[in-house]
């Protein structure tokens, strides 16, 4: 028999009270119980599915949570940023050394007698036309970052653009007719004009939509098969194919 039970002041004290005490464990296990949301973090995200050339509405979508609303790791982006700007260096520098230039290999001045330092050979590089002392040599700047980071920042990129509503998706590209710059640029205007750079994804790289984009200075053309971190962040709105789409959902979700 508990302590109050004995002193018979269970019928006088409240329920909280009265009712026997839990191990600190225990409690902190009710307490999570009774915290717990009612709808699970896995419920999807939504975004409108528009036309290309006119940006008028279609339908409503569902978005992959784990793909569209990540959450957003600055960090994660600078790794892969600082990855894939290392990896795109040509690292053809090259300097030429003492042994490399050209030059005499006579003896610059006697060895003593001047009052000065001695002169070995005038193509040291404390000398006019002399080498370089450590100077750059073609080497590989590549480093190499886990597929689970690279992963990691494409979803947080995506998710960066649906979070600042950047991103449009769109039934098909095929409302593109010719390859011609002018057909684009006034889709752009008038569909998707807002001052802002666009970079357009298609499921397959379209010749026509990367013939027609070239001569666009903020517009850029991807397939889904070039997808980066680097270019996601480069261009303010991303207008990305619903066949795409799904196509991405497929690949990056847990």
């Amino acid at each position: 028999m508990s302590f109050i039970k004995q002193l018979g002041l269970a019928s006088r004290l409240p329920a909280t009270v009265a009712r026997p005490l839990l191990a600190p464990q225990q409690r902190l296990m009710a307490s999570y119980a009774t915290e717990t949301p009612a709808t699970p973090f896995t419920q999807p995200v939504q975004s409108f599915l528009r036309k290309f050339d006119t940006n008028e509405p279609l339908s409503i979508i569902e978005l992959e949570r784990s793909v569209f609303g990540a959450p957003i790791r600055r960090d994660i982006l600078q790794r892969v940023v600082v990855w894939q700007r290392d990896n795109m260096r040509q690292g053809t520098q090259s300097t030429k050394g003492r042994a490399d230039v050209r030059g005499t290999g006579k003896k610059g001045a006697q060895q003593k007698g001047r009052g000065k330092a001695r002169v070995g050979s005038m193509r040291a590089p404390h000398f006019r036309g002399g080498g370089i002392a450590f100077g750059p040599k073609p080497r590989d700047h590549s480093t190499d970052l886990p597929n689970k980071v690279q992963l990691m920042g494409l979803r947080v990129a995506l998710s960066a653009k649906y979070a600042q509503d950047q991103l449009v998706v769109v039934d098909s590209l095929q409302a593109l007719k010719t390859p011609k710059t002018k057909e684009l640029k006034r889709i752009l205007d008038t569909a998707h004009a807002d001052n802002s750079s666009i970079l357009i994804m298609s499921n397959e790289l379209d010749m026509k939509l990367e013939m027609a984009a070239g001569n666009l200075p903020r517009c850029g053309v991807l397939g889904l098969d070039e997808i980066n971190v680097l270019s996601l962040l480069k261009f303010d709105k991303l207008i990305i194919e619903k066949e795409a789409l799904d196509e991405l959902e497929t690949f990056l979700k847990n």
